[in-house]
């Protein structure tokens, strides 16, 4: 069994470091795992390292926010690797993207009446970038906020089964109130940027991507999709299938799994479709194709 989309503590909304991880992944009786942290691959060389203690194959990762079409994509960037002086690069200018999007979603969230500011915001992000998680923290760190009707359904409602993604979803998202896109990183200039870079773009978790969208993204290189993902019923697990094999697509299979306090719902390594063939294909392909 494989998991190709973990969350370590390099990402703000992360639980578990990568020993953590891998001592799990042990468990579960894991063959190979990806770390896939939000615009970060600060602990990759690390999971590197542990690849050897655990006899666990770690594959380099990160998951990247893209802007396509007024959606935000995710991409995987499979066999990136962490000491690229251009990925350093690049992922400094995201990062400083990613704070100038996080300011203007303080703003945005302002505006629409939550009490709280970027102070309260870097108390729970530290110096990673803020995810859906920070900002609902933030929020309901301030007394102010409690009282609010609209944050009920985070703290005991029907949406309290994953709060932090849930406010995500709702609020910052594409097309939600708090969205704010990131200037100058398109999916499409991603994909090509990572294929420079010698990795391999894979589409994570496309539920909300309309197929015509996923076509221009198949014209402009992307190499694959996570197929299998907790995000996907049977149904769309069986069309992104087809959809993969009719455009010579990679196929993935990945939990997401960020932590039990964070999603509650996500266990590790329990995603259908988890077969270590997946990666053979994955492997193949990085040889024939870098």
């Amino acid at each position: 069994m494989i998991d190709l989309h973990i969350h370590t503590n390099a990402s703000s909304d992360g639980q578990h470091s990568p020993r953590e991880i891998f001592a799990m992944a042990r468990e579960k009786g894991l063959r190979a795992i990806a770390f896939a942290d939000h615009n970060s691959v600060a602990n990759v060389e690390e999971g590197l390292r542990l690849a050897g203690e655990f006899g666990i194959e770690l594959i380099p990762c990160m998951e990247l926010n893209t802007f396509h079409n007024g959606l935000d994509l995710h991409l995987l960037t499979f066999y990136i690797q962490p000491r690229h002086q251009a990925l350093r690069d690049w992922l400094k200018s995201i990062h400083q993207k990613k704070k100038e999007q996080a300011e203007k979603r303080v703003l945005k969230l302002n505006e629409l009446g939550f009490i709280f500011d970027w102070n309260d915001l870097g108390k729970f992000s530290a110096d990673r970038i803020p995810t859906g998680m920070s900002f609902l923290q933030a929020i309901l760190s301030r007394k102010e906020n409690l009282s609010d009707l609209r944050l009920k359904p985070y703290i005991d409602g029907q949406r309290s089964n994953s709060p932090y993604v849930n406010f995500y979803r709702d609020y910052l998202r594409g097309g939600k109130p708090a969205f704010v896109h990131m200037e100058d990183i398109y999916t499409i200039d991603a994909i090509r940027k990572i294929k420079d870079l010698g990795g391999i773009a894979v589409l994570a978790h496309p539920s909300d991507t309309e197929e015509e969208n996923l076509k221009q993204l198949v014209e402009n290189g992307l190499e694959g999709l996570e197929v299998y993902s907790p995000y996907h019923n049977a149904q769309e697990q069986e069309a992104f299938r087809i959809f993969a094999l009719k455009h010579n697509l990679l196929i993935t299979a990945g939990s997401d799994f960020h932590g039990k306090r964070i999603k509650p719902d996500v266990e590790l390594g329990e995603v259908a479709g988890n077969h270590y063939q997946l990666l053979d294909q994955l492997k193949k392909h990085r040889k024939e194709n870098r």
